[in-house]
C-alpha cells in the first residue's frame, strides 16, 4: 500500500505520506486503519503529503471517498486536512472536495497548499474560510 502514516499525539495529528499510484480504494483502507489505531483520538487533525503521489482512479471515484467521509466524519468527529499537492491543479482538486463536503455540512474541512510550513499554519490556526467560493 503506498499510503504511510504516524500520530503525533501530542500535537493531536495524524501525518500521512503517500508515494506512487494509488486509488480511491487503498486511500479508503488506509483510512480505516488510521482510525483502528489505538493513539488515534476522534478530532486529531490530519496532514497528507500528496506531492509524490498519483491517483490512477477516474476522479468520479471521488464520489467514493466523499460516501466514505460520511461514514469517517462520525468516528473522526469536527477536524481538518491539510493535504501537500505538487501543483495547482491538485489545490483546484482539493478545493472541489471541500466544496462538496461543505454541501454536505460537514464537519471535515480540507484544504490543498504547496508548502508544509502554510498547511502547518492553517492547521494551528484552524481556519474556515468565510466563503466556501474562496478558491485557495
Amino acid at each position: 500500500m503506498p499510503f504511510t502514516y504516524s500520530i503525533d499525539v501530542e500535537e493531536r495529528l495524524v501525518r500521512v505520506r503517500c508515494d506512487g499510484n494509488f486509488t480511491i480504494d487503498e486511500m479508503i483502507r488506509h483510512s480505516l486503519r488510521v482510525n483502528e489505531d489505538p493513539d488515534f483520538v476522534p478530532g486529531m487533525d490530519t496532514l497528507s503529503d500528496l506531492r509524490n503521489a498519483h491517483l490512477i482512479d477516474e476522479v468520479t471515484a471521488l464520489r467514493d471517498y466523499l460516501e466514505h467521509t460520511k461514514q469517517l466524519e462520525q468516528f473522526r468527529g469536527a477536524c481538518w486536512w491539510a493535504c501537500l499537492v505538487a501543483d495547482d491543479s491538485g489545490r483546484d482538486l482539493i478545493w472541489t472536495f471541500d466544496l462538496l463536503l461543505r454541501e454536505r455540512n460537514s464537519t471535515i474541512r480540507t484544504k490543498g497548499f504547496l508548502e508544509e510550513e502554510e498547511a502547518m499554519e492553517w492547521l494551528r490556526k484552524k481556519e474556515i474560510p468565510e466563503s466556501a467560493a474562496e478558491n485557495p
